[in-house]
């Protein structure tokens, strides 16, 4: 019996470390593919029919966030495969200038990603669910400002990575902690609040609310209703926010709340890798989510390779 038991102890063991390293080629994969869209969606926004963002000022969000998404995959995607298939990390253990800026990058690109999802969904909100949708949230320089602040207060609010966070200790070893006060686990804790739980409550309650009143446009035949032009695009950014819910959420919750329980286990650490693997799947999805849902994105494209 104990023999059986080790062989399989050992089976399952073999087994998980080829888990590991499919994730972490996996993470490479989506490096290559995400860096590919999203490169793709920035130019094709940038594309005539794009450029009169007075008319449909989301379009600045989109840009933005496809450059932020850009960023952010060579933050954690590109982390996780140089530690499950290199053997060492970036933000952890490779200097203490990797360390500094990939602690920043993985944490300002993933709370700005989030942010700039929210107002998304607030600006469908306000527009789908108002007579008179011109708002001051609505307007071109209004977005611009909304941007600025959003990616002004997560710099400074992660700003301290540069200045106290990462340091060699008498070892020689990179320290990814700080020596004036503890970084880890607290900061992780309130990460979770601020990348994920909050801008998950809001990001529900404003496309469910979205979701409604495009359900009503439906209804609408009338050619001169101003909101049916922005069905598509609306249908498109919902369904982004969605996704970019569905994806991360459950993931920031298994590691802020059940990941020592769930290492404890082989199965355990499987169900973490699965969120894993969802996790760094979800910045390639925004592009095929944008061709299938946004028909004038998908023409613009279209028009674009036939060019070239």
């Amino acid at each position: 019996m104990t023999n059986n038991g080790n062989m399989s102890n050992i089976t399952e063991t073999s087994s998980y470390l080829s888990d590991l390293r499919y994730l972490g080629y996996h993470s490479l994969s989506m490096i290559i593919l995400g860096s590919v869209f999203k490169l793709i969606t920035f130019i094709v926004l940038y594309r005539p029919a794009f450029q009169n963002t007075k008319v449909r000022p989301i379009i600045h969000y989109m840009r933005v966030l496809a450059l932020i998404d850009f960023l952010g995959l060579y933050g954690w995607n590109l982390d996780n495969y140089l530690g499950l298939v290199q053997g060492f990390t970036l933000f952890s253990s490779y200097t203490v200038a990797s360390c500094k800026i990939f602690s920043f990058l993985n944490y300002f690109t993933t709370q700005v990603s989030a942010w700039l999802h929210v107002f998304i969904c607030f600006d469908r909100y306000l527009f789908l669910s108002r007579t008179q949708p011109n708002t001051w949230f609505n307007r071109s320089k209004s977005v611009l400002i909304i941007i600025a602040c959003i990616i002004g207060v997560f710099t400074l609010y992660n700003l301290h990575f540069f200045i106290f966070v990462c340091y060699k200790d008498e070892n020689g070893q990179v320290n990814m902690d700080s020596k004036f006060y503890q970084v880890y686990p607290l900061y992780d804790k309130i990460h979770i609040f601020i990348y994920s739980i909050i801008p998950f409550i809001l990001m529900m309650i404003f496309s469910s609310i979205s979701v409604y009143h495009l359900g009503k446009l439906r209804q609408i035949t009338t050619i001169q209703n101003s909101k049916i032009p922005h069905r598509s695009i609306s249908i498109a950014l919902i369904s982004t926010s969605l996704v970019f819910i569905l994806a991360r959420t459950p993931t920031s919750i298994c590691y802020g709340f059940f990941y020592n329980n769930l290492s404890e286990t082989i199965l355990g650490r499987r169900i973490i890798n699965s969120f894993d693997t969802l996790l760094y799947t979800s910045p390639i999805l925004d592009f095929p989510i944008y061709l299938i849902t946004f028909s004038e994105f998908r023409r613009e494209f279209i028009r674009l390779l036939r060019r070239n």
